[in-house]
């Protein structure tokens, strides 16, 4: 078994704003035919609410187990690089919902004053019944205080029908880094060396080879990173490969043996982890480019700063191991979902045997399609007139897409749209932190996430790989929900009857 991930580049601590992507190529009607990848269903959950939208956002709880009492997603016990016990469990929600991971780290806090200064833990990625997420350890050297120096753990959280899910710290990669000791000294007894960071410069690819520990052993050999440098070809670049502006917005496994790096405006880099008996040495984890449909080329990315998300371009897998483009098209850039503009979806998916998209017929839909759909929907009715963004497509129906609709900076909405039959089939408030988890659970409040800072959403099928009734937070989603939406009411009623006293 290989479990594998790429470090993406950080948010820009400086704003420093992009500069606009460079003019594209158009694509040639020749290439050499990509390596083969072969499609198969993933294996099939066991829930009926198969899937999940998580959220990046990671919530630091002091519980010491569950989101709720007898909550069976907890993990057995983990710990981070400093030996500090780590938790994880998981707030389920049904989707157009968002569920969120919480960790508990009943120690975390002790004699830290420094934390608003460290970076949030996040989710990276999710593929089956795993999802893997970072956690920035801090020091507890009081007299090295700079939250840019700590080192950052890397954690997947599996689930399992038959037994609590697992939490793997995995081991820390510094294949091919130059120690300098004098340097090196300030990073024990954490760190022996500094962490290897990728460049985007180069391609090169980081495996850890994770295999179970022998017949008759308690724990297995801290399994080896390799580091291979991957071949760029000049077809790939014939095709519109630029790697010097190439930018990870998102890493996608499909079918357990492809792993694709998406740009969001120039295509996919894609390794095929399986090749063929037949492939000798230098064709194995052979790289290979598949660009963006046409459409989606003609438009440039907008100016956000280095490292944030698109809000308005989304590639997932779907549940047939399958790739969906979504792009949200508007009649100028824009930074932002405030602005009122028109806008038309259109989404495309990828047959990764032969590199080609294919524009999805009936599923693309303009502005006033859109707004429409609320009419057709007594629910609908409440829903923000607003530019949808942060697109996530269903990993149950690919013709289903949620989208997050950003009515003020205090209300916010998921909705879950049928593109094909061109329906609202649901909404649900999004939960920020403050709103939720232990504001209900506890006198304690620990919250620190007050607003929606853009960023995207991550399906999953974690809940679908856990026992019938294992999950014991649906019941708190729904009643956060109703709280929230209550309060919601009580606000607008409030604003409503100001509005008429002043008219009188």
């Amino acid at each position: 078994m290989e479990e594998t991930f790429r470090s993406q580049r950080k948010p820009s601590r400086t704003g420093r704003k992009l500069s606009p992507s460079p003019p594209r190529r158009p694509r040639p009607v020749s290439r050499d035919p990509p390596p083969r990848h072969y499609r198969r269903r993933e294996p099939s959950p066991t829930r009926r609410r198969s899937w999940v939208i998580l959220d990046r956002f990671v919530h630091r709880s002091r519980r010491l187990h569950g989101v709720v009492d007898n909550d069976a997603t907890t993990s057995a016990t983990s710990h981070d690089c400093v030996g500090r016990p780590v938790r994880a469990s998981l707030r389920v929600a049904a989707s157009p919902a968002v569920s969120r991971l919480h960790l508990h780290l009943p120690d975390r806090d002790e004699g830290i004053g420094y934390l608003e200064d460290m970076e949030e833990p996040a989710v990276v990625a999710a593929h089956r019944n795993s999802i893997l997420f970072e956690v920035v350890v801090p020091f507890k050297d009081s007299y090295w205080t700079d939250p840019f120096l700590f080192p950052i753990d890397y954690f997947v959280y599996s689930a399992s029908s038959s037994s609590p899910p697992s939490l793997t710290r995995l081991r820390a990669c510094f294949e091919g880094v130059a120690g300098h000791p004098k340097e090196d000294k300030y990073f024990k007894p954490y760190r022996r060396q500094r962490q290897r960071v990728m460049l985007s410069r180069e391609v090169e690819l980081c495996i850890l080879h994770h295999a179970p520990p022998p017949a008759g052993v308690g724990t297995a050999t801290p399994p080896p990173w390799t580091v291979k440098r991957l071949k760029i070809t000049p077809n790939m670049r014939t095709m519109g490969l630029n790697l010097a502006s190439f930018r990870t917005d998102v890493v996608i496994p499909v079918s357990g043996r492809v792993l694709c790096w998406v740009d969001y405006y120039q295509g996919m880099l894609l390794v095929d982890f399986q090749p063929s008996e037949d492939a000798d040495h230098d064709q194995q984890h052979l790289l290979s480019f598949i660009p963006l449909p046409n459409e989606a080329l003609q438009s440039q990315r907008p100016y956000i700063d280095a490292g944030d998300p698109d809000p308005f371009r989304c590639a997932c897998v779907t549940n047939d191991a399958g790739i969906k483009f979504v792009c949200i098209m508007t009649e100028r850039r824009v930074r932002s979902a405030s602005h009122h503009l028109a806008f038309t979806i259109s989404t495309w998916t990828l047959d990764i045997g032969r590199g080609e998209w294919q524009k999805d017929v009936g599923a693309t839909m303009d502005d006033g399609e859109f707004f429409g759909l609320y009419d057709d929907d007594e629910a609908g009715k409440i829903l923000p007139r607003v530019l949808p963004s942060f697109p996530v497509v269903s990993m149950a129906d690919p013709d289903v897409i949620c989208f997050l609709l950003k009515e003020d900076d205090d209300i916010l909405w998921m909705v879950e749209v049928n593109m094909l039959h061109k329906k609202v089939q649901s909404s649900a408030v999004y939960i920020k932190e403050q709103e939720g988890d232990e504001w209900y659970l506890s006198d304690e409040k620990v919250c620190r996430n007050f607003f929606f800072d853009g960023h995207y959403f991550i399906p999953s099928q974690f809940s679908g790989y856990l026992s019938k009734d294992a999950i014991t937070s649906w019941e708190l989603s729904d009643m956060m929900q109703k709280k929230v939406k209550q309060r919601m009411a009580k606000r607008k009623s409030g604003v409503g009857a100001q509005s008429e006293q002043f008219a009188g």
